[in-house]
């Protein structure tokens, strides 16, 4: 009997007034979906790399420099290690059918079959043989933009002049699946860096003739045991090859390419909680407010079951069991649009890095969280509406709605003390002030679900913003040249060997001075200076950081060093480091550090220097360590300016400019610096996608919560409004009242709204935070107004249905209501 009744009850509950519970639905439905298309994206691409890591045996440590033969014995009777290879690898200059130039990099392997460590995917043509020589694999990167395919010749810089190689086909590099030149350069501009491999024979004389000894790497793989203990067999490996003069030492998680991807895989599993928990939380205010509301128009009726030995627990049941199903009826196709949306994604994301055999799995813990997630939220928001049910005491339920207090009155009169004047406002803006004055309570979860709203539309804008801010600040207040000229190799304070076009030996050299000299007399060029860029280890306190060194003039015009406090200038001595070093080696200004070349001069290893730290530079891309050009040389002897940075005239074209340029004596590559910007921007174009899909959830998040609290303002206050019209008040100046009400609430909740925002937005950016990506908030004023704009137009759409039913008020229907 019991359970009939109030399961007849809660049937017509659910008819009574659908939308409101559709809406709350919704915000279930979105927040789920959410949280399943985030962290199963996330599962997805972190399964697949590592998937695609022990398919194709993707190095657990790379060791260079050194003794690369003793090393790799050493390490391959470690145990733990399944495998360790030597190899050459060299960055030397690149010429593809075009005509274009680059920077690239050989990477030697063994002729016939794959080697131990570091397997490449063949996408087409065959694979290296020592029957061709002369052969080579083109990475997938460099062979999609420069059109490379089997019978491609492509030209490498060796000996003084350019010599033919042939392309037998095109491999994709679980080394390479991002085309990270290194960790501190992990956007190249496309073009300006490729990668062939080549068998180690012609590896090892082209690396000649940059002055590289080979082989100069050992990549080594470790057991599925080993990698569980991987800290212990990182730290006993890098011990071991310094022992043979290796100064450089990358773990997997350092490797260019891995901590790159790494950095989204990061994001994606920090947002999976925090998007979705905003409209869980938003879900759980609006599910309160209707319950509540539903309570108090309840309220005879739930004293009379309770006089008729109903039990307490059987009431609070029945509440409890409304947010339960909406809880279930959003977890439902929220479940299904997250699973849709996870393959989409990951599938996007693959395609756009180029990753090979996407995985998309659908997991029974996405599913069941998620469904907890939600059952979760409807359970604890309709707990109190329901508590409060069950404790109504029967005799006094059943006496009718008794007014309490003064309701908003109260608060009014306070006001009214205060502020005498406001003795003299209309009636009608009484009447908006009572409204929001005599329910606080739910006048502030209105205003929470604005808040809620405001933020996510904020943290999105915010990040828009963000993102474009440090774009700029990198490209145009920091980098101020307009192209990078790469010096042929060899190059140094004497001479350099003159470019050719020919697969013969070079034509004499041309000193560095008179290049510098010549670029700068060429028309359009404002400024030529040089630049020098060594790989270095930096240790302190038993820490190492692998980055690059950068020499430059003192009074360099090419690069501004921000600093929290300003600009300043290169030091005479001492090096300038990127600010994300002082965490990762604690270090402060003042303090002193080691420095290892990783290019030493000899097998055992070159010099190490002890430099003092002259101060901590501000930039958001990469971490990098700066000194004059006369520290850089003392840091390593030996090295001289390998490049030159140039900066334009005004009104220059710059394709006139790269022509004439890359065909200047001496230099071999040609960099545009506004293509590494536009890079970079291509970059973004996934995180920009991603924010628009949060600024139209936050505006769907806006409009379900409101519409579901100002609805249930309607209701509760549908005697009031029916009276208001039968007094003769019509139906456009009601709803110009309601609308006033409206706005006034939606505008407690802005200034809290867009504060919380702001520390949000700090929050979001903090999970794509590192040593390769510093974001610092940099919010528009102008976002703060559009976003209140936005949010208030919103309450505006909102309102809408609430208006029409409104107009349609059958007066004496709200009366017998109200009368039963």
């Amino acid at each position: 009997m019991t359970g009939g009744v109030l399961a007849a009850k809660f049937r017509r509950d659910l008819r009574h007034r659908p939308a409101q519970l559709v809406a709350v639905v919704a915000l279930v439905m979105l927040g789920v979906a959410l949280f399943g298309a985030s962290y199963d994206a996330y599962k997805n691409l972190d399964g697949g790399y590592r998937a695609l890591f022990d398919r194709y045996r993707f190095a657990d440590i790379t060791l260079a420099g050194g003794d690369a033969e003793a090393i790799a014995r050493e390490a391959a009777r470690t145990g733990g290690v399944a495998a360790a290879a030597t190899r050459t690898v060299a960055d030397v200059p690149l010429r593809m059918p075009d005509g274009a130039t680059m920077v690239g990099r050989v990477v030697g392997m063994p002729a016939g079959t794959q080697p131990a460590v570091d397997r490449v995917k063949l996408r087409d043509g065959a694979y290296l043989d020592a029957s061709a020589p002369d052969g080579v694999l083109a990475e997938k990167h460099i062979a999609d933009h420069a059109h490379l395919r089997p019978g491609s010749k492509v030209q490498v810089w060796r000996d003084g002049a350019w010599h033919g190689v042939a392309v037998r086909g095109t491999a994709t590099s679980p080394e390479y699946l991002w085309p990270a030149r290194d960790r501190q350069e992990p956007l190249p501009a496309p073009g300006s860096f490729g990668v062939l491999f080549a068998p180690e024979p012609l590896a090892r004389r082209i690396a000649a003739s940059a002055s590289v000894q080979g082989p100069n790497q050992v990549v080594v793989h470790y057991t599925r045991d080993g990698r569980e203990d991987a800290a212990r067999l990182d730290a006993a490996l890098t011990a071991t090859a310094r022992r043979y003069g290796a100064p450089d030492a990358v773990t997997r998680a350092d490797q260019p390419s891995n901590a790159a991807l790494g950095e989204d895989i990061k994001g994606f599993s920090e947002l999976a909680y925090l998007f979705p928990a905003l409209f869980l939380m938003a879900a759980g205010v609006a599910i309160y407010v209707v319950l509540t509301r539903r309570v108090a128009r309840d309220r005879s009726l739930i004293g009379m079951l309770r006089a008729n030995g109903f039990p307490r627990r059987t009431v609070l049941a029945h509440y409890l069991a409304t947010g339960v199903v909406v809880g279930l009826a959003g977890a439902a196709p929220g479940v299904l649009l997250g699973l849709a949306l996870a393959g989409t994604v990951t599938r996007a994301y693959t395609g756009a890095i180029g990753i090979p055999d996407a995985q998309v799995s659908v997991r029974a813990g996405t599913v069941l969280t998620g469904v907890a997630f939600a059952l979760a939220a409807g359970v604890l928001a309709a707990l109190a509406p329901a508590v409060a049910a069950a404790r109504v005491p029967p005799a006094e339920a059943m006496r009718g709605a008794v007014p309490s207090g003064r309701g908003g009155r109260g608060v009014l009169a306070r006001v009214e003390r205060l502020l005498p004047v406001t003795r003299r406002l209309p009636a009608g803006a009484w009447l908006v002030l009572r409204g929001p004055a005599r329910q606080p309570r739910r006048t502030s979860y209105t205003a929470l679900g604005v808040v809620l709203a405001l933020v996510l539309i904020l943290v999105s804008w915010g990040m828009l913003d963000t993102s474009k801010a440090t774009v700029a600040r990198q490209f145009d207040r920091i980098q101020r040249q307009d192209a990078e000229l790469t010096l042929a190799p060899g190059t140094g304070s004497g001479s350099v060997p003159r470019s050719g076009s020919g697969s013969g030996s070079g034509s004499g050299s041309v000193p560095v001075p008179s290049v510098l000299a010549d670029l700068a007399r060429q028309p359009g060029v404002s400024a030529a200076e040089p630049s020098a860029n060594v790989p270095v280890s930096l240790e302190a306190g038993g820490r190492a950081y692998s980055t690059a060194l950068v020499g430059l003039r003192r009074d360099t015009s090419m690069h501004r060093f921000l600093t929290s406090a300003g600009a300043r200038p290169l030091p005479a001595r001492g090096l300038l480091l990127g600010s994300a070093m002082r965490d990762r080696l604690g270090l402060k200004a003042g303090d002193r550090l080691t420095v290892r070349p990783s290019t030493p001069a000899g097998p055992r290893g070159g010099a190490e220097a002890r430099v003092e730290v002259a101060g901590f530079v501000d930039e958001p891309l990469g971490a990098f360590a700066y000194a004059s050009l006369g520290q850089a040389e003392a840091i390593a002897p030996g090295v001289r300016p390998s490049t030159v940075l140039v900066r334009f005239a005004d009104g220059a074209d710059r394709n006139a400019m790269e022509r004439a340029l890359a065909a200047r004596p001496g230099v071999v590559a040609y960099t545009d610096a506004r293509a590494l910007k536009r890079a970079v921007n291509d970059y973004m174009n996934l995180f920009y996608a991603f924010i628009a899909v949060m600024l139209v959830f936050g505006a769907l998040l806006a409009f379900t919560v409101l519409f579901a609290t100002m609805s249930v303002n309607l209701a509760e206050r549908g005697t009031e409004l029916a009276t208001l019209r039968a007094s003769g008040v019509g139906r456009r100046r009601l709803a110009r009242l309601v609308t006033a009400e409206n706005l006034l609430v939606t505008g407690l909740g802005i200034v809290p709204g867009l504060v919380l925002g702001r520390i949000a937005i700090g929050a979001f950016l903090g999970a794509f935070d590192s040593d390769l990506l510093s974001l610092h908030t940099d919010v528009r004023p102008l976002t703060y107004v559009w976003a209140a704009v936005a949010v208030t137009a919103v309450t505006l759409l909102a309102q809408r249905p609430g208006l029409r039913a409104l107009a349609r008020l059958d007066l004496a229907a709200v009366v017998r209501e109200r009368a039963t």
